[in-house]
């Protein structure tokens, strides 16, 4: 079955914390599996869990070269979670490689920030020290260029607000996103604890990012019953009758059918 077949090859580009190798949670779950197996051709993004939203983008141009190299292609498609999707459009923007890039789908992309990395991670008792071990660890972890403080400032809606005139969406890319909302759902308890705890200040959200901070590009509205981490299905199960890779056949049948 080849229904998944793009015309350009796919990146997945993970969010903040993690790698493919591991983190907080592993990314991705059955979905890599169960796009191949219906004929997509993937890549991983290979950014750092804890790097800048530059030296993730710098990583996935190194990406997007090799697997041009390896295809014999002129573009490839991104499909990002969370950061990813901040680094994506640096790629596509700050640095240049729009003409790279035929679309960019977005999932809790925080494009109008976090109030919860920004509450968590920004101007805290003890931050400045965490974030050494942190980016200490990180590096024995393969990260090559962590910086946690720079990473949790540029996730605040003050830095993405210059960010955004900064990364002004080029003409040439397809770009989508959707948010996500916990809903009812019990399957993610660490998500819930900062739903709950900075509900708020914060409002409604996937446990991190709200639903109208990920809205960018053709908005394709809100994945009901799902924590941040399930949507790269890091328990690799489904939640709340939500079918994570159901979903992610569908999003790139999509793209098969615009040509993508």
């Amino acid at each position: 079955m080849n229904d998944c077949r793009t015309k350009y090859p796919i990146i997945l580009a993970h969010g903040l914390g993690v790698t493919e190798q591991g983190g907080l949670y592993v990314p991705w779950g059955r979905i890599p599996d169960a796009l191949r197996a219906r004929g997509a051709v993937l890549y991983f993004g290979g950014q750092d869990a804890w790097g800048s939203i530059e030296t993730g983008a710098a990583q996935l141009a190194r990406t997007v070269r090799r697997v041009m190299r390896e295809q014999d292609c002129e573009k490839v498609n991104i499909i990002a979670h969370s950061k990813g999707g901040l680094e994506a459009r640096c790629l596509i923007s700050g640095m240049g490689w729009g003409r790279r890039v035929a679309s960019l789908s977005m999932l809790s992309t925080p494009s109008r920030g976090s109030r919860v990395a920004e509450l968590l991670l920004v101007a805290r008792p003890g931050v400045a020290a965490w974030a050494r071990g942190n980016d200490a660890y990180w590096a024995k972890r393969g990260d090559e260029k962590p910086d946690s403080l720079r990473a949790g400032e540029q996730l605040t809606p003050k830095y993405l607000e210059q960010f955004n005139r900064d990364n002004p969406d080029a003409n040439c890319v397809y770009y989508q996103s959707w948010g996500a909302r916990l809903g009812r759902t019990r399957g993610d308890a660490a998500m819930r604890l900062t739903h709950g705890l900075f509900y708020p200040a914060h409002g409604d959200s996937d446990g991190l990012v709200t639903p109208e901070s990920a809205r960018w590009g053709r908005w394709r509205g809100i994945l009901e019953g799902v924590s941040h981490q399930q949507l790269v299905d890091v328990f690799r199960r489904d939640s709340g009758g939500f079918d994570i890779c159901g979903f992610y056949i569908r999003l790139v049948q999509e793209l098969v059918q615009l040509g993508f």
